[in-house]
């Protein structure tokens, strides 16, 4: 028997749960806001996790673990149409993880995009009973209490620390004299506070670090209250002041005012990079612009057209920074876009808008290949 409903009505707890005592076999499809996820069952135990939030995938996992590198990474999905391979496969064939180190990492990814879908303000679900998962190759056997605990444990942690730190766009800075008294620090808080410089938000430190917005903000609630890191900016006042923003620069370009608007948008989207109205906006003022050329192809090769110390001073925005980070005149852009956190239509735009700033040019194309699978 099939179910569905909102999850503001029946909650993550309460499905697990339904189906763990039922026992049931099928795939439960969760639809967020923003993203939607398969969580597969078999006997009422959790069996496997799809995701389509890129920074769930398999690889994306790795290199926040720093299991592998992104070159390693990029070389893998390459090679996956022509072994016709699983990634967790391949990279055991290469020797660079072991069998119980890739099922470990697979399982913690289950777990995390489960966990993830507990903070959901709002969503749908449907359960299909009887449906197949997708990778019947990598099925785990997950007891769903042990999860449905740490779920909901980490909902109310998230309730806890959205009173300090309010959204994604807050912004923290180091104290010097106390991280001090905490050295040497642990790994994970030294790669955190190696990101964290006063300016830089929650968002782009979990972008940068391809961690969960959840992770990050854990961790800088803990030396925060430790005395750490102090709040320069508590954030979540993006909503009202940003719709206001986001009309001014409407009216800038609609005014013909464009370098007015683009400066406008550009600082928008350094707060917020995934702010998709400050984007469509921007692609607006560069069509304004006649700035406007073709798209790249999967297969083309771009280069950095500016120096390193242009690229550091450019007015772009945090993906487009982060992206730009990522060219090193040998990989193509199909190949980028297998490493990115970001959806690939998102990685694609804002490649066209390197292009038209003139930060990467394209010469030639690599050879082409078939597309690589993410997950």
């Amino acid at each position: 028997m099939g179910i569905k409903g909102d999850l503001a009505t029946m909650g993550l707890e309460d499905i697990f749960q339904w189906l763990a005592v039922g026992r049931k076999t099928g795939v439960l499809h969760l639809n967020g806001l923003a993203h939607r996820k398969k969580v597969d069952f078999h006997d009422g135990r959790i069996s496997g996790c799809w995701s389509s939030d890129p920074r769930e995938y398999l690889g994306q996992f790795l290199l926040s673990f720093n299991r592998i590198t992104e070159t390693q990474l990029r070389d893998a999905l390459a090679a996956q149409e022509d072994e016709n391979q699983l990634l967790g496969r391949i990279l055991v064939n290469r020797q660079l993880l072991t069998e119980d180190e890739v099922r470990q990492v697979l399982q913690q990814k289950v777990e995390e995009s489960i966990y993830d879908a507990f903070l959901w303000g709002a969503g749908h679900f449907e359960f299909m009973d009887g449906e197949a998962p997708a990778d019947k190759a990598t099925a785990l056997n997950l007891d769903v209490t042990g999860v449905v605990m740490e779920g909901t444990r980490r909902r109310d942690e998230w309730q806890r620390i959205r009173q300090v730190l309010k959204g994604a766009d807050a912004v923290l800075d180091g104290v010097s004299e106390v991280i001090a008294e905490y050295l040497p620090l642990a790994p994970v808080d030294a790669s955190i506070l190696s990101q964290v410089d006063g300016q830089r938000t929650i968002e782009q430190v979990a972008a940068e670090l391809r961690w969960s917005e959840f992770k990050v903000s854990h961790h800088l609630m803990g030396m925060v209250e430790k005395g750490m890191l102090v709040v320069v900016d508590p954030g979540g006042h993006a909503s009202e002041r940003t719709q206001a923003r986001l009309a001014e620069a409407e009216a800038r370009l609609e005014a013909g005012r464009l370098a007015e608007a683009e400066a406008a948008l550009l600082a928008l989207l350094k707060e917020s990079p995934s702010l998709a109205q400050a984007q469509k906006l921007l692609d607006r003022v560069e069509e304004a612009k006649g700035a406007l050329i073709p798209p790249p192809q999967d297969s083309d090769v771009p280069i950095l057209a500016v120096s390193l110390d242009q690229l550091m001073t450019a007015n772009l925005s945090a993906n487009e920074g982060f992206l730009a980070s990522r060219v090193d005149s040998i990989s193509s852009v199909g190949e980028i876009i297998a490493i990115m956190p970001l959806p690939p239509d998102e990685c694609r735009t804002l490649f066209t808008r390197l292009l038209r700033k003139g930060i990467l040019r394209v010469e030639g194309s690599a050879p082409a290949k078939p597309s690589p699978r993410f997950h």
